[in-house]
């Protein structure tokens, strides 16, 4: 893959992740009820900061940096727009909404700083060497979340158990999930090793 064909595929995926961002707004609206407690568990955007650097790894680990980095940003950018939009204060206007919405995300934009940068590296480490140790280390956030969660949540308390289960769903999903993709990768690339190996045999 060329440079320039790596930097389209990071700013495709920061696309995506702004489109997703503001999708996941949307779908949260004003926060309420079981979708708005969703809204605010982690490991759903720690995944898509691995994601980011999976998908941009071509042995350039930095790129992949860049790329969690990017996409953690952009998707929280993304969120926060919708969320301007839908929230009004009497004649305020929209840009003084927006620079007030980015203001109550401010905690999640530092951690970004160092979720986003840390988790594309651990895509770009699960693409290059297709170990199973950083997926199910990401399965296993999921797991914990939900542990911290049916045990010491005070927001949306009435909604703490249902929103546990499904997040032990997704984790143990996207861990099997992975695992089967890592082994299928694995076995193709077992296969391109074989094949270069009787190509590069003398006849």
């Amino acid at each position: 893959m060329t440079t320039s064909q790596q930097i389209q595929r990071v700013l495709a995926v920061g696309v995506i992740a702004l489109v997703l961002g503001a999708l996941d707004s949307l779908i949260k609206g004003d926060g309420a009820g079981l979708v708005g407690a969703l809204s605010q568990t982690a490991a759903p955007w720690i995944l898509l900061a691995f994601l980011a650097g999976a998908a941009t790894s071509d042995r350039r680990i930095v790129l992949s940096v860049v790329a969690g980095f990017g996409a953690t940003i952009l998707a929280l950018i993304g969120f926060y727009f919708v969320n301007s939009l839908i929230f009004r204060f009497g004649s305020v206007s929209w840009l003084s909404r927006f620079h007030y919405s980015l203001g109550a995300g401010k905690m999640y934009f530092e951690l970004a700083l160092f979720s986003g940068p840390l988790f594309g590296a651990f895509g770009a480490w699960w693409k290059k060497n297709l170990s199973m140790a950083p997926v199910v280390a990401l399965g296993l956030l999921f797991l914990f979340e939900a542990l911290a969660r049916a045990t010491q949540s005070n927001i949306f308390a009435q909604y703490a158990d249902p929103v546990a289960a499904i997040e032990v769903f997704v984790g143990v999903l996207w861990t099997v999930l992975a695992f089967y993709t890592t082994r299928m990768l694995r076995q193709r690339a077992d296969l391109q090793k074989v094949h270069s190996t009787k190509v590069l045999e003398p006849s």
